[in-house]
């Protein structure tokens, strides 16, 4: 056989007729990648993608072609991405929540516009938006508290720092033998499997960014209490010289006689409190969710001291990419 195709420019069809001429001759393994491309005009490598593609699908019929055009007009496209941004009708959809089956029915009942909901998101990645996890905020957060406290709070402490003195943004979180789950690539239909406790058992840290940069921590057992707060605070003088603000939230635990006493009794120490609910304020929040997205994503310990090994190795790893300044000062 000396036949070759020609011309070298294709339509469609006649790319699919090529394909469909080489699949009985790929499925038969008589000839070679090489030969079978000699016949059909095309390269060594543009066979094994057929091969390839014939393996998964079963056939080298042309697919369809990746959703329709665009039939919005400029100015309705406008319109459909204000509504985007208001978000969904909260008597349809209670959970807030845009998908793409929502959004082509948003778009096909205003406009008469019924777009492929495949399609859909690559059009709404044009218009500027992506698929997003939504952040928490607590619906007893006043949020006039939070933009005085800004306003008014964060300038002076911005001109301690310029006086030489360290902001220390504290916090606890605890951490169990439950895994935290994130994706992972796997093979199609087959979702892996963790394998994890059910007795969950827990460890609290407490712990602190510094404006130096320092990131200190002390992990216990059981919950925090008053007197782990304080033996914190005496570890963070410690450890960190000159007066330092502590910057944290209105727990119970850190608003103790006890604690009010140790404060006043050290002249190189004060306190800050943030407005209440608002962790977002609190940049060592970031800190926790690295530590359970990155350090311990889908990691199963079996014991509690497994967990605190690995908890070691991230506060190592925190300290080794400087993530206290990357946090604070947008540094890479």
């Amino acid at each position: 056989m000396s036949q070759v195709w020609q011309p070298k420019c294709l339509t469609r069809q006649q790319q699919e007729e090529r394909r469909l001429f080489a699949e009985p001759l790929i499925k038969q393994g008589t000839l070679t990648s090489t030969e079978i491309g000699d016949l059909c005009g095309v390269s060594t490598s543009a066979v094994r993608n057929w091969r390839q593609r014939l393996l998964t699908r079963g056939s080298l019929e042309a697919s369809v072609a990746p959703g329709p055009r665009r039939h919005l007009t400029d100015e309705q496209i406008a319109q459909t991405i204000d509504l985007l941004r208001a978000g969904p009708d909260p008597v349809r959809y209670q959970d807030h929540r845009w998908t793409c089956p929502r959004v082509r029915e948003l778009i096909g009942l205003r406009f008469d516009v019924w777009y492929d909901v495949d399609h859909l998101s690559r059009l709404l990645h044009e218009w500027g938006f992506s698929l997003q996890k939504p952040t928490k905020r607590a619906v007893e957060q006043d949020q006039e508290a939070v933009v005085t406290w800004i306003e008014t709070k964060v300038p002076a402490l911005e001109k301690k720092v310029e006086d030489g003195e360290t902001l220390a943004f504290l916090d606890e979180v605890g951490f169990s033998l439950k895994p935290t789950i994130t994706r992972t690539w796997a093979t199609c239909g087959q979702t892996p499997v963790l394998e994890s406790k059910t007795n969950w058992e827990r460890v609290s840290t407490i712990g602190a960014i510094t404006t130096t940069g320092q990131f200190l921590q002390q992990t216990h057992p059981a919950s925090i209490k008053g007197p782990q707060v304080i033996s914190f605070l005496k570890h963070l003088l410690h450890h960190v010289q000159g007066k330092i603000t502590v910057i944290l939230d209105n727990a119970s635990i850190h608003k103790t006689k006890a604690l009010s006493a140790f404060v006043l009794g050290e002249p190189r120490l004060s306190v800050e409190y943030l407005p209440p609910y608002s962790p977002e304020l609190n940049p060592i929040e970031l800190l926790w969710a690295y530590i359970k997205q990155h350090v311990l994503a889908n990691f199963c310990p079996t014991n509690l001291m497994t967990l605190k090994a690995r908890l070691t190795f991230g506060w190592q790893h925190i300290r080794y990419i400087q993530l206290p300044n990357r946090l604070l000062y947008g540094s890479s």
